[in-house]
């Protein structure tokens, strides 16, 4: 029997109010504050409050109707392997981040992502690659003045 979205949207809505709950009891745990003076609790306990809302809401429109069969997840047989390759870049991203710095590592990201997980010709990857680069620079570095890994180069 194939199940159908309704049945997805239960289960989703389920773990969504354990989720919500978690976050909302957790957060009571430490000081929420007032509206005029949120404390570190705050956003934890509201968002779980909506969350737990939302997900409620979704359950129970999901009661006692039956949805269409849901499509796959994956509709080519090899996405999951993107998936997983976008997956692994972000984890080496955060493990070389450090080391060749924000600008550097955000060219290297953004260019793998173009040329190997969406293959595009290697003109259009360095374009994307360098724009993401310099465009994140200037956002976060010099628009937003984070403070960021500056990597050996010294950029």
């Amino acid at each position: 029997m194939e199940r159908t979205q309704s049945q997805y949207d239960r289960v989703a809505a389920i773990f969504f109010l354990i989720v919500g709950a978690f976050f909302a009891l957790y957060a009571r745990a430490v000081e929420i504050g007032t509206w005029n003076e949120p404390g570190p609790g705050f956003l934890p306990f509201y968002a779980g409050i909506i969350i737990s809302i939302m997900a409620f809401a979704l359950f129970v429109k999901s009661r006692g109707k039956k949805g269409p069969v849901r499509p796959s997840f994956f509709p080519e047989a090899g996405s999951w392997k993107r998936v997983l390759a976008t997956f692994t870049a972000l984890i080496v991203y955060n493990f070389i981040f450090d080391y060749l710095g924000f600008a550097l590592t955000t060219f290297l990201f953004v260019g793998v992502l173009v040329k190997f997980i969406f293959p595009q010709s290697w003109a259009k990857t360095l374009i994307v690659a360098v724009s993401a680069a310099i465009i994140a620079r200037l956002l976060f570095i010099n628009f937003l003045e984070t403070q960021l890994p500056k990597g050996f180069l010294g950029f």
